[in-house]
């Protein structure tokens, strides 16, 4: 991994670089208004709440495109068919790792488990400006990142230095979790952090389909233009169109050497049996191809 970026923001420039698994950021002071560079705690505290709501407006796209979403009816002021947004999410995800970590205490410490939680709180702010991409190979990696840390960096400049710096190099690591420019238990942090990152997505998946409004691809590819690639090669394997089961195949699939992953299917695989009464029929047929997890552990997924 090699990149660099400059990004403007209030205080100045920041430069974050990335070269053989070092992550340098420098700043270069505003000439412009050097008295900004103290701020009181209370305007601190107050414009990072703004950066954080800022992610209420951009819409879960992948939802939307699956047919979740309906529009509002003023007549009915009840959001029986709320939209999810990045700040929703991010709460969600939080909420999802905290009840990991009360159910499997000895995962993380506690600075490990605030590391997962900030992380997850503010991964989504470099949307704010350009809003979310589907998660469904129609957006190359690489410069939706770049384009990301640069908004991340600008939405965070409210925060300490010293905690702005972690929060860069967390969400580097974060993006890139698979890396292994990091030592091995920064790459098993931010590899928990990215798979409730995706779980968050499957079970909010299978609570619209709880909730009677199940998405569907076909709507996509109705009302879309298509669906793309990767969601056509999920759907053949699945041999179906769900939401819930095309999201689910793919994180499998692509986050399957992930450290911990078992936690994370045990938790679909519950929903599923909660919401439909039954595992996804190709589930058994689909891990045992990849050869994920061993045939007993596949097998408490049966019925």
């Amino acid at each position: 991994m090699l990149m660099q970026m400059n990004t403007e923001t209030d205080f100045g420039e920041v430069t974050v670089e990335v070269k053989g698994g070092k992550i340098r950021i420098e700043r270069e002071r505003s000439v412009i208004n050097p008295s900004i560079s103290k701020i009181e705690p209370s305007l601190a505290i107050w414009r990072n709440q703004v950066s954080y709501r800022a992610g209420d407006r951009p819409i879960r796209s992948g939802n939307g495109l699956c047919g979740v979403f309906v529009g509002f009816n003023p007549e009915y002021p009840f959001l029986d068919d709320y939209i999810e947004t990045d700040t929703i999410h991010s709460a969600s995800c939080i909420n999802l790792a905290i009840n990991i970590f009360e159910f499997y205490p000895k995962l993380f410490d506690i600075y490990e488990q605030f590391r997962i939680i900030s992380v997850l709180k503010d991964h989504d702010l470099g949307e704010s400006e350009r809003g979310d991409k589907a998660d469904d190979g129609s957006t190359e990696h690489k410069e939706k990142f770049k384009i990301e840390l640069e908004e991340f960096v600008r939405k965070i400049q409210y925060h300490t230095e010293e905690f702005q710096d972690v929060l860069i190099k967390d969400f580097i690591m974060f993006e890139h979790a698979d890396s292994l420019e990091w030592d091995e238990r920064s790459r098993e942090i931010f590899q928990f952090a990215k798979l409730v990152d995706k779980t968050d997505a499957l079970l909010s998946a299978f609570i619209y389909e709880k909730q009677g409004r199940k998405g569907s691809l076909l709507y996509k590819k109705k009302h879309f233009g298509g669906i793309t690639g990767q969601d056509q090669y999920y759907s053949d394997q699945t041999r179906e169109y769900s939401q819930a089961g095309i999201w689910s195949a793919h994180m499998i699939d692509h986050y399957k050497d992930y450290k911990n992953l078992k936690i994370f299917v045990d938790i679909v695989v519950a929903a599923c049996r909660d919401v439909r009464g039954m595992v996804f029929p190709w589930f058994w047929e689909f891990l045992e191809k990849r050869d994920v997890f061993t045939e007993e552990e596949r097998k408490t997924y049966v019925g």
